[in-house]
């Protein structure tokens, strides 16, 4: 199973420590691994809002369904903006 989301204005480092925090380890720069899942984070062209850059980034997580809906539904928690 795959998911895809989008982040933004989330620090890349603050990302991995969720990550972590969902049960994973480091394994390389922007990559986590866990327990039947693994996710990394690929680099996104910024919005914009006038003149000012919005950063974005794109979570991938993939793996097993019921651990990547495990860490998705966390990391979604942490990174998502609820309004």
């Amino acid at each position: 199973m795959r998911v895809v989301i989008e982040v933004r204005h989330v620090p890349r480092f603050r990302v991995i420590d969720y990550l972590v925090q969902a049960g994973g380890t480091g394994t390389d720069f922007l990559e986590v691994a866990g327990g039947g899942w693994v996710a990394w984070l690929e680099a996104l062209e910024p919005d914009y809002l006038g003149t000012v850059p919005i950063a974005r980034d794109r979570l991938v997580l993939e793996g097993e369904p019921r651990h990547v809906e495990r860490v998705s539904a966390f990391m979604r928690l942490h990174v998502t903006r609820r309004g």
